[in-house]
């Protein structure tokens, strides 16, 4: 299969790269000019082709290769002081204008990785609700198969250490106080791997047209249960403070509908409390 991946630098990009290098497709990946290449776990890395993230570099990719399916994986969840123009270009500019460039170049699929939380809850949902409205209108206008995968946070034993799980971790195996707030929303935690296979199962299914494919384990513990899962599997050293932070206005809960990948074949995410376990295994090998 040949495939072009949006953000395969990415953490859930290089995954994705990874499963199917590793299956043996050929994979082209957009990078921007300043990032590195991540080192792939399999040493794949002579199979995969890296081209910078412009147009000017994917139109011509897609001159010299005949594209089976396009995935964008490439995500600005609006941290760290982003403007929201850069979550909007990320988010909705860039890879709208790569699939309009798929659609004019004959690639009938495009898959994109979205989000399980409500469209007008920040810019970033709002922008990735916004691409797959555009994936929804080419749709229906040409013969186009758009796969949204409405996934729902996901976590790793690698992920980054500025992310929720590993940074609670983290401050609970040091004894840190902690400050949050109440806790109350629900969430269904994924992991990152499930997340994966997900994307691959969607890949190698038959489905036409436009979907929308909620991506989870089908089950919502409150962030209070995950946070006090964690204080109970790293010693009880942390004192928690529940409350401290306020909660945003109109909160979620999120679960995700698992019918459609229960539909497509096997679908056994590992439960979030064993997910959450290797997560603080891993970190406490780290520690010693």
């Amino acid at each position: 299969m040949e495939i072009l991946l949006l953000g395969g630098t990415g953490y859930l990009g290089s995954k994705i790269a990874e499963r199917f290098l590793n299956a043996g497709n050929h994979v082209v990946s957009t990078r921007r000019k300043q990032t590195a290449p991540p080192l792939l776990k399999s040493n794949s890395n002579y199979r995969i082709e890296w081209i910078e993230a412009t147009m000017t570099s994917i139109m011509a990719s897609m001159k010299e290769n005949k594209y089976d399916i396009v995935i964008n994986s490439v995500c600005n969840y609006g941290r760290n002081h982003s403007l929201d123009d850069d979550v909007l270009e990320a988010n909705l500019s860039f890879p709208a204008k790569v699939l309009s460039a798929a659609v004019v170049n004959g690639v009938n699929r495009f898959l994109t990785v979205g989000t399980g939380l409500p469209f007008d809850l920040n810019i970033y949902s709002f922008s990735k609700k916004m691409l797959a409205d555009i994936g929804r209108f080419y749709s229906e206008k040409v013969n186009l198969a758009f796969y949204n995968i409405c996934s729902e946070m996901f976590y790793g034993v690698d992920e980054p250490e500025d992310r929720f799980l590993p940074r609670i971790i983290r401050k609970m195996l040091n004894g840190e106080d902690i400050e949050m707030t109440e806790g109350t929303q629900h969430r269904d935690i994924i992991d990152v791997e499930d997340v994966v296979e997900a994307i691959n199962m969607v890949v190698g299914s038959d489905l036409c047209g436009y979907h929308d494919i909620p991506v989870g384990t089908g089950t919502a513990p409150s962030i209070s249960e995950i946070v006090d899962y964690i204080w109970s599997e790293t010693g009880k050293k942390s004192v928690i403070h529940k409350g401290a932070v306020a909660m945003r206005p109109n909160e979620p809960d999120c679960v995700a509908d698992t019918s459609i990948l229960k539909a497509l074949g096997e679908w056994k995410p590992i439960p979030w409390k064993q997910g959450i376990k290797n997560v603080i295994m891993m970190k406490e090998e780290a520690f010693k």
